[in-house]
């Protein structure tokens, strides 16, 4: 049994979870670029109908994506929000940071330079926690919301990470 089975068993998934605020940023986003050809600025309602989202959280979600520089708002009749650059230009990183902060696996600090570790591989593990963080902002940030447009719409399949024995 490998450690990756032993986890699974025992009730373990994934250990690394995008937040509610990540996920519904990200669907909201999406949302937008599904439909910015067709319309032009699109009220918060609308995109709570259409995804799903409620509105209330929705609202909060959208002023922290604005205010991150990825949509802008338009006020009164026909207002709303649409995205500020191309959906080929923002990445999944980009939008789960703009409500979540930093992508990283753990706040448990930066490594230790020089050798000055104060407790028993306290040091190994940080760096370890810092490219795992790494690793996981290049993933997202390979994806962009061209992509899920284009798979959405029955297009090319997003690529998608499958873990396998050797890299459990």
């Amino acid at each position: 049994m490998t450690s990756r089975d032993f986890l699974v068993s025992e009730g373990y998934t994934a250990g690394v979870k995008v937040s509610t605020r990540g996920d519904y940023a990200s669907r909201a986003l999406l949302s937008l670029a599904l439909h910015e050809e067709t319309t032009g600025p699109t009220s918060v309602r609308d995109i709570a109908d259409r995804t799903g989202l409620p509105q209330p959280y929705l609202e909060q979600i959208l002023l922290s994506l604005k205010g991150a520089g990825l949509v802008l708002s338009k006020r009164g009749v026909g207002g709303g929000y649409v995205l500020s650059r191309p959906a080929s230009d923002i990445t999944l990183a980009e939008i789960v940071a703009s409500v979540d902060g930093p992508i990283v696996a753990g706040d448990f600090g930066e490594p230790h330079k020089n050798g000055a570790c104060d407790h028993e591989g306290k040091c190994v593990l940080l760096a370890v926690w810092a490219d795992v963080g790494n690793h996981m902002r290049s993933h997202l940030s390979s994806y962009t919301l061209e992509d899920m447009v284009i798979e959405a719409r029955g297009g090319r399949p997003v690529q998608k990470t499958h873990i396998t024995e050797a890299s459990a």
